[in-house]
């Protein structure tokens, strides 16, 4: 899968759930760790979501976007 493809993936599942974590992205998604943190990193500092310990949660204009749609 491409990496813009699965960033999207990540941040609409951020934006769904609201909030999720690494261990399951890897699970889900069949890639490392290490490629997770850096799409997380990617989508953090693109302000699309915002990382926090073990995973990444809905930033300000996410979740108000998310509640307008």
């Amino acid at each position: 899968m491409p990496c813009g493809e699965r960033r999207d993936l990540i941040a609409g599942a951020v934006r769904a759930k609201g909030r999720v974590r690494v261990a399951d992205l890897v699970r889900e998604l069949g890639v490392s760790r290490m490629t997770i943190h850096r799409d997380l990193q990617h989508l953090d500092a693109q302000g699309r979501i915002r990382r926090i310990r073990s995973g990444a949660a809905t930033t300000a204009s996410t979740a108000a976007t998310a509640a307008t749609d």
